[in-house]
């Protein structure tokens, strides 16, 4: 699975998400079955992913056929709030037990 964070520029808060994100994986041990990547706004229609992660501010910029694979967080620093949004999200995928 290929989970993308996408944020304005791709180098800022992105990888922030990126980082907990992997972490959240890891302690799930689930980190052997995703990668995780970031994108800036303007990218974000060149990349093929499963599930890509962003913010309220960014979503409606987001391509429509992107949308319905897109996970929106209020905050990407909070990883107890991330884990809460992302692991039923995963589950639905149905591609990580």
């Amino acid at each position: 699975m290929k989970i993308i964070a996408v944020c304005g520029f791709g180098v800022g808060s992105s990888v922030i998400a990126k980082m907990n994100i992997e972490s959240i994986l890891d302690e799930e041990n689930k980190s052997d079955d995703a990668t995780v990547e970031t994108v800036d706004l303007g990218s974000v229609s060149g990349t093929d992913g499963d599930l890509y992660v962003t913010t309220n501010e960014l979503f409606d910029q987001i391509p429509e056929d992107i949308q319905k694979k897109t996970l929106v967080l209020s905050n990407f620093v909070d990883k107890d709030a991330i884990k809460k949004s992302l692991d039923p999200k995963l589950e639905n995928l149905g591609k990580l037990s």
